[in-house]
């Protein structure tokens, strides 16, 4: 029997001067690239001893004046903010601690403020936009549903409001539909996986995961959005910018840069379709890729890596032009 070590966090963000539940997510007490004891139960840590180890994030810096709107999280002390990018054009993607502002708090409660929070790795900070999927790219915000079948053990993904890895959200489906429990009808291995072939030994319990090359509408092309939503939880994570690109820089120089200054990470949200039963990707949704430490009460732009494959192409796009 595989066991679940899940614990809760709510996730709630404020935009306007109303909270809204955008979404509720579930954390494994292990993480799934990596082992980590525990996660805190607290979606932020505010510390009362400094974490050496972690060194303060510190990017482009905004002004409050320049962002366009956003959402406060408040059981992270954290603003997501969206403004002018200050390193490609159009807008970038801004992180800065949060303090509520509490008009009839006395000088001295006044100078309880948060002064640094660290939020861990994984934490769901906004989606990345609703949208569609289609067999051809448009624009430079679309991102390919792909697992690659050396690494796919290692990749998380949204599932059932819980962060957990693909071959155990795999595994969920089984459990939950009852045509599959047992083995007594299995499903296809191209009808088990959005756009892949999934070959599963349930004696064995091992499992192998690769990419259907016939099928092509792989690739989530994010709606065009509207002024009602475009400052919204749902949708800030578009506008996260690659903070590692420089068109004179190898490979490996790309890799360090998006290492340091790339601190956000796209995962997959996943719901099993009512009729087939198949797992099929809803939006992604944008996460810490690491613990964070945040010290700044301005917003800082943060960086989302698009690969430098995906720059190397675009450069010689360019270069044809």
């Amino acid at each position: 029997m595989r066991k679940s070590n899940t614990i809760f966090w709510l996730v709630a963000y404020k935009a306007l001067g109303a909270t809204q539940i955008v979404d509720s997510f579930y954390f494994p007490a292990v993480s799934v690239a990596a082992t980590r004891p525990t996660f805190c139960r607290t979606a932020a840590i505010f510390l009362s001893q400094v974490h050496d180890s972690i060194e303060p994030y510190i990017g482009p810096v905004g002004s409050f004046a320049d962002m366009e709107g956003g959402v406060t999280i408040e059981n992270l002390h954290l603003n997501v903010l969206a403004g002018p990018s200050l390193v490609a054009q159009g807008r970038g993607l801004f992180l800065c601690i949060y303090n509520e502002v509490d008009l009839e708090a006395t000088d001295e409660e006044e100078g309880e403020s948060v002064e640094e929070i660290i939020i861990p790795q994984g934490t769901p900070l906004c989606g990345y936009s609703r949208g569609y999927f289609s067999d051809e790219e448009k624009g430079d915000k679309s991102v390919v549903f792909r697992f690659k079948e050396q690494s796919f053990h290692d990749t998380a993904v949204f599932y059932n409001q819980r962060l957990t890895s693909i071959v155990d959200a795999i595994w969920d489906t089984f459990d939950e539909n009852s045509k599959w429990k047992g083995g007594r009808i299995n499903p296809k291995e191209d009808e088990i996986l959005f756009g892949h072939i999934v070959q599963i030994d349930h004696g064995s319990q091992q499992m192998k995961i690769r990419a259907d090359e016939r099928f092509f509408s792989r690739i989530f092309i994010p709606e065009t959005l509207n002024e009602d939503v475009q400052f919204s939880a749902t949708y800030l994570g578009v506008y996260a910018n690659d903070l590692a690109f420089d068109p004179h820089s190898s490979q490996e120089e790309y890799l360090e840069n998006s290492e340091k200054n790339n601190i956000l990470q796209l995962v997959w949200r996943l719901a099993a379709d009512e009729k087939s039963g198949m797992l099929v990707p809803t939006w992604p949704v944008v996460v810490a890729k690491k613990d964070i430490r945040l010290l700044n009460t301005v917003p800082m732009e943060v960086g989302l890596e698009y690969g430098f494959q995906y720059w190397d192409a675009y450069t010689k796009l360019g270069d044809l032009k």
